[in-house]
């Protein structure tokens, strides 16, 4: 009598496989979708801002309050999903980005057209794009805890990557669709963004799988903010949020201010290099990560390298193409960052406190964009070619924290774990 999958471990896991890739695949293409929303963001809002009469500082000030919210409320949903299931903070993640991208493209409507304008215009931009916050943090945590719910710990970076690499590649085709969108109008690429959102939060409900349903769990000691297992990968990634957010807040004034360019060819021109950056993280995450199988703490050591050399060529060479290529170094850096940032925190709790690292994890990043609205636009205002003077130095501490924290260099898959993945069993939570 032959035997069953359910009595072979191996065809079971084999069985298994396709509907956890395709549900791997569902998540990936919502990741896609929030990388395409925040280049968009970044590379459209500049010009726009100073069209409606909002300052520099005013313009960081919008993704800052988004950013505080996204702190107080990552860990808040990571941790929940660890008790609820993982499918609702998705769903619920892509609502909120849905709703806060319709309300944001309404109220700089509403400015352009001249229908509000002055403080309180800029309260209702501040107000919609917070929702993102509140409410869309709910999304990445629960999505990336999914990977590593269903992931063993050599696979987890590959996975990890992948989400990573799903992100970067959005942020690579956010300012072409952008670009492509703006033809009905300026703020027509918000609207459409969020109608993608919509659709996504729709597929995620019909098709992704989760096998069992939530259940009661015992009381345990919750992931803490300054948990130390956690704390240096945290202080790392809240570095890490400042060296990518700096450039994003900035370089769309930077090629105005800087190099030359008009309101109306910022955002093609910044598009390119955003662009780029993005292709080179992509390559990182797809090519070298998961290729090659990079333990998390190189990634983590190498990551600072990358951005300091790009920040350089920067700030210290004010011609257009030698800013993008800056851009794509930075990139490449960026790529290898975030999954080795992911995996580490990942790997150093336990499989039902996976929620709540990562939402701890996203919320140190998202820290970085509070703080670095006050840096790099205070710093902007002294010289354009400060902020990045800043990050380069920045880049070269976290190399050397990196290289000398012990959390970090233990962040590492044992060799007997490559290959490893899940049981067929592990509940689909």
């Amino acid at each position: 009598m032959d035997a069953s999958p359910a009595d072979n471990p191996m065809e079971a896991g084999n069985a298994a496989r396709p509907p956890r890739r395709a549900a791997f695949a569902l998540l990936l293409v919502g990741a896609l979708c929030a990388g395409m929303g925040q280049t968009i963001v970044f590379s459209v809002l500049p010009p726009l801002a100073r069209e409606i009469g909002l300052s520099n500082l005013q313009t960081g000030f919008i993704f800052m309050v988004s950013a505080c919210f996204w702190v107080i409320m990552g860990p808040i949903w990571g941790r929940t999903s660890d008790r609820r299931g993982r499918k609702l903070f998705v769903i619920l993640g892509l609502i909120g980005f849905a709703l806060s991208m319709t309300l944001f493209a309404t109220s700089i409507r509403l400015g352009l057209v001249g229908a509000l304008s002055g403080a309180p215009l800029f309260i209702l931009i501040v107000a919609t794009r917070s929702l993102y916050g509140m409410i869309g943090s709910a999304g990445p945590p629960a999505a990336q805890a999914y990977i590593a719910d269903r992931t063993g710990a050599g696979d987890r970076t590959s996975g990890m990557a992948g989400f990573a690499a799903a992100f970067g590649l959005g942020a690579m085709l956010g300012p072409g669709f952008g670009a492509a969108a703006a033809v009905l109008g300026p703020v027509a690429p918000f609207y459409a963004m969020a109608t993608l959102s919509a659709v996504m939060a729709a597929s995620v409900f019909l098709f992704l799988p989760e096998n069992t349903p939530p259940t009661a769990r015992a009381a345990r000691p919750r992931v803490k903010v300054f948990d130390p297992r956690l704390t240096p990968i945290m202080g790392f990634a809240a570095m890490n949020g400042v060296m990518v957010s700096i450039p994003m807040q900035t370089i769309g004034f930077y090629f105005i201010d800087r190099l030359g360019y008009s309101t109306a060819e910022a955002p093609q021109i910044v598009g390119v290099g955003l662009m780029g950056g993005a292709m080179a993280s992509l390559f990182s995450q797809l090519v070298v990560v998961r290729r090659f199988r990079i333990e998390p703490r190189l990634l983590i050591r190498l990551a600072p390298a990358f951005f300091c050399a790009g920040h350089l060529l920067i700030w210290s060479v004010p011609v257009a193409s030698m800013v993008i290529f800056g851009l794509v170094i930075a990139g490449f850096g960026a790529g290898l960052a975030q999954p080795g940032v992911d995996t580490a925190a990942s790997l150093a709790v336990k499989e039902d406190e996976q929620g709540a690292a990562m939402g701890l994890v996203y919320s140190s990043g998202a820290f970085g964009f509070i703080i670095s609205p006050f840096i790099g636009m205070t710093l902007y205002g002294l010289a354009p070619q400060a902020p990045y003077m800043f990050t380069m130095t920045l880049a070269i501490c976290a190399g050397v924290f990196a290289w000398r924290s012990q959390t970090i260099g233990a962040a590492r898959a044992r060799v007997d774990d490559i290959g490893d993945e899940r049981p067929a069993s592990a509940p689909y939570r």
